[in-house]
């Protein structure tokens, strides 16, 4: 019940803040002019879109696949493509992603993945997505600055800084288990210096993560091409997700940029939103898409470009997401029920 309770709040927390972003940012639009700027766009493209979404689960599948059957478990690719959405769905409606891995983890431990392969199938997929995020947006950063030069360069700066941060604190916690321990423990006396109440118990949780990544490091290192496998697959995820801005861009009928402008822009703007500390970033990323590609769609098209964009890139699939979440509850249930 308490788990249930806290998925229906998020749920909420999360479709109020999908009403106040487009209360905000699309108040001085008619919404008579955006439903038919959206409707007249060339629908191959918005379906061209679609299937780049589709790549982009489907490659992180087949990278957690892969990192699972070096490590002698075979996983039927359905299921993997299952655990993605469940994730994505999860990542999408708690703050700074933080609910997709456990949830991934939690339903993969049901189906008889032990905690510690499922653990490292994820960490060595975020890990290599984090590094191709923050090696992608600093490229598209350095090819388009002029576009994020004024008020937008500290989001970008804010948003670099808390995916590297993402970042090292992963590997510090893979690779480095007393440096981990002593961060743990510096953390730990600022919040007695605060008089955090359940000081103990967050002790207690950061400790045991810290256990379950040091069994998860063992395991790397006995498995060193791990990384080299997963570096490639990921770059064709992300390519794939920063290929729908392109097909948005082509869907208006727009053909001045070429394909590697467009995607680079994406990269950039991607990392600057992506660890912001919000719900699925809502808000923070409709906003920024209108700041930045105001110059590249024109004042009469950006807005529907917005509503496209991440229509196709996160709430269409956060519904097919939740079919997921919930149609896997209900496997587990009627499991429960047999047994």
């Amino acid at each position: 019940m308490k788990s249930l309770n806290n998925l229906v709040r998020n749920l909420v927390i999360f479709v109020l803040l999908i009403v106040l972003t487009f209360m905000l940012v699309f108040k001085d639009q008619s919404i008579s002019d955006l439903l038919n700027l959206v409707l007249s766009v060339n629908k191959t493209y918005i379906f061209l879109a679609i299937i780049c979404m589709a790549l982009y689960f489907a490659f992180e599948a087949l990278n957690i696949k892969t990192i699972l059957k070096t490590l002698k478990k075979n996983i039927k690719f359905l299921s993997m493509l299952r655990y993605c959405l469940v994730g994505f769905f999860f990542s999408g409606i708690t703050p700074s992603a933080s609910g997709g891995q456990p949830m991934e983890i939690y339903f993969m431990h049901k189906d008889g993945i032990r905690v510690a392969h499922s653990t490292v199938a994820l960490l060595v997929q975020l890990i290599s997505f984090q590094f191709i995020t923050i090696v992608c947006g600093i490229i598209g950063a350095c090819f388009n600055y002029n576009l994020i030069k004024d008020g937008l360069i500290w989001l970008f700066i804010a948003g670099i800084s808390l995916n590297f941060i993402a970042l090292l604190t992963m590997v510090i916690c893979l690779f480095s288990n007393s440096l981990a321990k002593k961060i743990v423990n510096f953390f730990v006396k600022i919040l007695a210096k605060f008089k955090y109440r359940n000081i103990d118990k967050v002790k207690e949780n950061l400790t045991s993560t810290l256990d379950s990544y040091k069994e998860s490091s063992r395991i790397i290192k006995n498995h060193k091409d791990l990384f080299i496998k997963s570096f490639f697959i990921v770059l064709c995820q992300v390519a794939s997700y920063y290929t729908i801005t392109y097909c948005i861009y082509k869907s208006f009928g727009l053909d001045t940029l070429g394909y590697f402008k467009i995607i680079s822009i994406q990269a950039m703007l991607y990392v600057s939103v992506s660890s912001m500390p919000l719900p699925g970033a809502v808000g923070i990323s409709e906003g920024a898409f209108l700041g930045i590609y105001n110059t590249i769609f024109g004042a009469s098209l950006v807005s529907g470009a917005t509503i496209l964009n991440r229509t196709v890139n996160f709430y269409l699939y956060i519904i097919i997401g939740l079919i997921c979440t919930l149609l896997s509850t209900l496997k587990l249930e009627i499991n429960k029920t047999k047994n």
